[in-house]
């Protein structure tokens, strides 16, 4: 055999080695950093989540790894998109967690999914940082957040309500404001004004309805709209915006400043539930998909599709998020387990035994509000 032939016969082993060798770290390195990919290698967890569920899924993946050796490819978004990605592209994943547990029922049960759980609980905070306009005076006067955010040199943000109920909750917190100080302005000059299409109706038993039409365009410097609250972080620590709707256990894993919003805005107290549900914010108006979110206390939830590939490690990965660990993740972030776990649906036999083992109350419902 000619010596350039052995040299390319070397060559090209290399090259096979060094493809190998790359495509095993880019593989990876996406299943631990959460990137989107369209293709998962098998043997792996693949995990839909809401932005805000990043940073504690993350941390129960790694224990989950240890425990199983079994990576975990976590892909957050918004919500919303979170559930479309698997009833209108036709995606699969094996475990899906969202911050509002009701789009579920909404949007996937019985086809995509034949239960769900509530599981854990947050806030609606406004952050903030050291370098946002009239920060040390909001730090001094926290009641008029509303007043600082309507003035015309503060940039203020909250996600794309279509895609993320973070984002339809800030324009439900929005909507509360005004109700709760009496002042409509506030909603016409923070959303109403700003949101092309967008309109509101104040029905006489004092129901306020808010629509957001599917596809609009932002009117004005002062609003900005990304497709999940935590995309908004990086432009606060900027200085892009000055401040942002953001749930509370965001600001905390992210060291933002931000402060805390009266329970009857901020979706956080069950005993304002009643007070919250005088707001109803219409989402994808305009299209077969458009939906009445009623505000409701912040509830996250959690299943396992009907298209999930792996329902054997989804199951170890939803009772891991349940276990004490999971429970211990989830406080250090901010978000505190609920006392009782709500069940919509059909729960499956070892749903029920695990939470009767590890000494969960829970209630079972067929619908969700």
């Amino acid at each position: 055999m000619k010596r350039s032939h052995i040299i390319a016969i070397v060559v090209s082993i290399v090259i096979i080695i060094i493809a190998g060798s790359v495509t095993y770290y880019y593989i990876n390195h996406r299943a631990r950093t959460g990137t989107t990919s369209t293709s998962v290698p098998r043997g792996y967890l693949r995990i839909f989540c809401a932005g805000s569920l990043t940073i504690p899924f993350q941390d129960v993946a790694q224990v989950f790894e240890k425990k199983y050796g079994v990576p975990v490819h976590i892909e957050p978004s918004g919500s919303v998109m979170a559930v479309r990605k698997i009833t209108d592209l036709h995606e699969w994943c094996d475990v899906l967690g969202v911050s509002d547990y009701r789009l579920i029922p909404k949007f996937m049960i019985p086809k995509y999914a034949k239960w769900c759980i509530g599981f854990a609980t947050n806030q609606i905070v406004i952050a903030f940082t050291n370098h946002s306009k009239y920060a040390s005076y909001l730090l001094a006067h926290p009641q008029d957040w509303y007043k600082i955010l309507m003035m015309k040199n503060v940039r203020y943000g909250f996600s794309n309500p279509n895609m993320d109920p973070c984002g339809y909750r800030a324009v439900g917190v929005i909507a509360l404001a005004a109700l709760y100080y009496h002042n409509m302005t506030i909603l016409k000059d923070l959303v109403i004004s700003k949101i092309s299409g967008a309109k509101y109706k104040l029905l006489r038993n004092g129901t306020l309805i808010v629509y957001i039409p599917a596809t609009f365009t932002i009117r004005g410097r002062n609003l900005v709209i990304r497709p999940k609250e935590v995309d908004l972080v990086s432009l606060l620590e900027s200085g892009e915006i000055d401040y942002a709707f953001e749930y509370k256990s965001v600001a905390i894993q992210h060291h933002l400043l931000y402060i805390t919003l009266p329970p009857q805005l901020n979706l956080g107290d069950p005993d304002y539930a009643k007070y919250y549900s005088r707001v109803i914010v219409k989402i994808l108006v305009g299209t077969p998909e458009e939906k009445s979110i009623k505000m409701a206390p912040i509830i996250y939830g959690m299943t396992i599709p009907t298209v999930a590939k792996h329902e054997d490690l989804a199951i170890k990965f939803v009772e891991l998020v349940l276990s004490r660990t999971g429970r211990e993740i989830f406080e250090k972030n901010g978000q505190n387990m609920l006392s009782k776990i709500i069940i919509v649906g059909t729960p499956p036999s070892w749903l029920i035994k695990f939470l009767r083992e590890n000494g969960y109350s829970y209630v079972v419902k067929k619908t969700s509000s």
